[in-house]
């Protein structure tokens, strides 16, 4: 009997850890970005509030004009569609993709879906690249 008084005990500590956030792997994994090959995203941000802006990076080779930007969060959908021209190789301004309304709180961990669509400029044909974003809201 007294063994299962220590396992209750084990049990509810180990809920408490859990809903103090103590076992969230975001804490440890940092920001990252996977999965981009050619329209990198070389430095983004989600704050509290849910705005999620982005600094987009050229690795294509050619010229390109990016013209939509998707990104998912919890199920919830942003659309950018400004055109941005970027030259081989560089960088972007801050683009603010949107807000979400179900935004997550101050410094818990998040992860976004962005799918980026763009034409080549020389040929004009369209490509789209995809890839995630996370890290901790600030």
């Amino acid at each position: 009997m007294t063994y299962g008084w220590a396992l209750l005990l084990i049990v509810l500590v180990v809920g408490a850890l859990f809903s103090m956030g103590i076992f969230d792997m975001g804490m440890f994994t940092g920001s990252r970005a996977t999965g981009f090959s050619q329209v990198g995203v070389s430095a983004w941000q989600m704050t509290s509030g849910g705005v999620l802006s982005l600094k987009l990076r050229n690795n294509v080779g050619k010229d390109i004009n990016v013209t939509v930007i998707n990104a998912t969060y919890n199920n919830a959908f942003q659309a950018y569609g400004n055109g941005v021209l970027l030259n081989v190789g560089k960088e972007s301004a801050a683009t603010t993709v949107g807000t979400f309304t179900s935004a997550p709180a101050k410094g818990s961990s998040y992860s976004v879906r962005v799918d980026i669509q763009y034409t080549d400029t020389s040929s004009g044909f369209s490509y789209t690249d995809a890839g995630t974003l996370s890290g901790k809201a600030s």
